[in-house]
């Protein structure tokens, strides 16, 4: 009972002061057990996320080796995003609406464990937390409560009501394994880069558009 009141004790610290802005690089492993995704992965080498964040808007810099670039910029106040995407040279932008909803859904939808096993990435202490779906599937994912970043609209680490940040974590994609190691964080993320402007030079594309070619966020 002491050891457990402690734990708890420790992580209603560690939240009560968490770092709520700042810069998580990842580099990002890939696997898969299709010999034809397989065959993708020498071009992915070297993918890195950089996930930024301030109070209430986050965005996420996806560079998938010499493949694509990915940017998603959510602002959770106003319930809306942007999605940016460059693949072989061709430029895509998307407006992402009804956040709130989405991300309800999910939640809905996906039971969260806790365990007591935890490790250090990157000198924060992470716990083990298990995802399930209701497909039945399980994402493992080491998140800390001492950096509190605003998951919502970000599809990528599976559900916003996560009691912290993944420091690691993998996700599955159309046959691909990919797994997220933290590499670094900097705990100051400049205000300018979370614009929802669509930059010059991207063509614009509809969310319907985008699930209909398969390249929903």
């Amino acid at each position: 009972m002491k050891k457990l009141l402690s734990l708890l004790v420790c992580f209603v610290f560690a939240t009560m002061h968490a770092q709520t802005s700042g810069q998580i690089s990842y580099a990002l492993d890939f696997s898969s057990d299709d010999p034809n995704m397989a065959m993708a992965i020498p071009m992915m080498q070297g993918s890195t996320m950089d996930l930024y964040f301030i109070p209430e808007k986050t965005k996420i810099n996806m560079n998938m080796g010499t493949f694509m670039k990915m940017e998603t910029v959510i602002d959770t106040k106003a319930d809306k995003g942007l999605l940016l995407m460059e693949i072989m040279g061709s430029k895509t932008a998307t407006e992402l609406k009804d956040l709130s909803s989405e991300d309800a859904d999910k939640t809905d939808k996906t039971k969260i464990e806790t365990t007591t096993e935890t490790k250090k990435i990157i000198g924060y202490t992470c716990t083990k937390t298990i995802l399930r779906d209701d497909k039945g599937n399980e994402t493992i994912l080491w998140i800390t409560p001492e950096i509190k970043a605003s998951l919502k609209g970000q599809k990528q680490f599976g559900t916003a009501a996560l009691n912290g940040t993944p420091l690691e974590f993998s996700a599955k994609n159309k046959g691909m394994n990919i797994h997220f190691t933290a590499t670094k964080f900097e705990k100051t993320a400049d205000p300018k880069i979370f614009s929802l402007v669509i930059p010059p030079g991207y063509k614009t594309m509809t969310e319907e558009e985008l699930q209909k070619m398969g390249m929903g966020q």
